[in-house]
């Protein structure tokens, strides 16, 4: 039984890596049986806008607050939130999950509050502890919380049709802050892991970018979360060459870590490959306003399966083996999610370019591909997760 005292409860990463990871393949398979037609439900949200914020507000915010509440003690020298202080917030994020799938037995204005509470919570809880430790360097993280929350107020907003945006030019917005977030965040760890380990193995290699390089690739990057919502639709041409000028910057930035030279260890190449798909999913993001004058769905879904989900699933993978005590290597489990969601991405962005009868074949078999992925992360990491540590450390 899990109580507030088991190992479970510990510390962030275990239950929001766990939960996370369930509902990435919950929420796809529910979606793909309402394209299928196998479910018809009443909702005051389109199926489709529930699909994308839910990939958003629900899978990628787990991780989000299961790597902070995990980081943040090592960054401030401070006990993790556990027991059941971690339970209350925890349910926090659960009952806004469970509030947009309650369909119309939920009054709009109680579903919309219900998830509306958890980030500002988690962006004050996080906020306070960093000022009190004088850790500055980390409050951007914070104020990226309490953004994304903004954003999640406008989407409902717009719903309501409040809003001057609509609802899906909003998750596109809350789409580039997460790309903003992990080339801050990947911009720190892909190369100092990278670096470490090609030093143990005795490589004497020069990795990282120059630092005017990274400055661009970062504020090109919050940059395109405003266009995003002010001018990409009514200037589609010059947004596109923003979107071609900032892939280049992300892809020389990415030359510069060397991710050739980690093609042994599925950790490090699994987290180049992530990073590979912000180019790739900007450059079809040019494409798409090009040719079409929108946001393309293949350019999406390189950004959001591609980049975001390989970076979830390869971090989670990382912090909860290092986290549990375990052997920061993989097994055939998690190298196995790692090919296949990367193969999931590609089906995914190639199904986009086609329209034929292949292209809803190819649809299901890159959603197979993504529950495969997350079902082997959990068969690894479940009992892990809901025991103590491995090497007897706390946490």
């Amino acid at each position: 039984m899990i109580t507030a005292s088991s190992p479970f409860w510990r510390a962030g990463f275990r239950p929001f890596f766990t939960a996370g990871a369930l509902y990435a393949l919950t929420v796809l398979s529910l979606w793909i049986m309402i394209l299928a037609g196998f479910i018809d439900y009443d909702t005051h949200i389109a199926p489709s806008l529930i699909h994308g914020h839910e990939m958003i507000y629900g899978f990628s915010v787990s991780a989000i607050a299961g790597f902070i509440l995990t980081a943040m003690p090592n960054w401030t020298n401070t006990a993790p939130l556990s027991g059941k202080s971690l339970i209350v917030l925890f349910s926090l994020w659960l009952l806004g999950r469970l509030s947009l799938w309650a369909g119309t037995s939920l009054p709009y204005s109680l579903l919309a509050t219900i998830d509306l509470m958890f980030l500002p919570v988690l962006s004050i809880y996080t906020a306070r502890i960093l000022i009190r430790t004088g850790n500055k360097r980390n409050l951007m993280l914070p104020a990226i919380f309490m953004v994304l929350a903004l954003f999640n107020l406008c989407f409902y907003l717009s719903e309501a049709g409040i809003a001057p945006h609509s609802s899906r030019t909003i998750l596109e917005a809350a789409i580039s802050l997460l790309l903003l977030l992990i080339t801050i965040i990947g911009g720190r760890i892909v190369p100092a892991f990278t670096r470490n380990a090609l030093a143990a193995k005795g490589e004497n290699v020069t990795i990282g970018a120059p630092g005017k390089l990274s400055i661009l690739c970062i504020a090109g990057t919050a940059a395109m979360m405003i266009v995003d919502l002010f001018i990409a639709d009514s200037w589609p041409d010059p947004f596109a060459y923003f979107c071609a000028i900032l892939a280049g910057l992300h892809l020389a930035r990415l030359y510069f870590w060397k991710g050739w030279m980690t093609l042994s260890d599925p950790l490090l190449w699994a987290m180049h490959v992530a990073y590979l798909w912000i180019p790739i999913g900007l450059a079809l993001k040019a494409y798409g306003f090009v040719t079409y004058g929108y946001f393309w769905e293949g350019a999406l879904h390189a950004l959001t399966a591609g980049a975001i989900g390989t970076m979830i699933l390869v971090v989670t993978v990382r912090a909860g083996l290092g986290h549990t005590g375990s052997a920061l290597k993989t097994n055939s489990y998690l190298t196995t999610a790692l090919c296949v969601l990367t193969l999931s991405a590609i089906f995914r962005v190639t199904q986009s370019f086609i329209d034929n009868d292949f292209s809803e074949q190819l649809l299901y078999l890159s959603s197979l591909l993504w529950v495969l992925a997350f079902g082997l992360y959990l068969a690894n990491f479940l009992p892990l997760m809901t025991r103590p540590r491995l090497d007897g450390k706390p946490g």
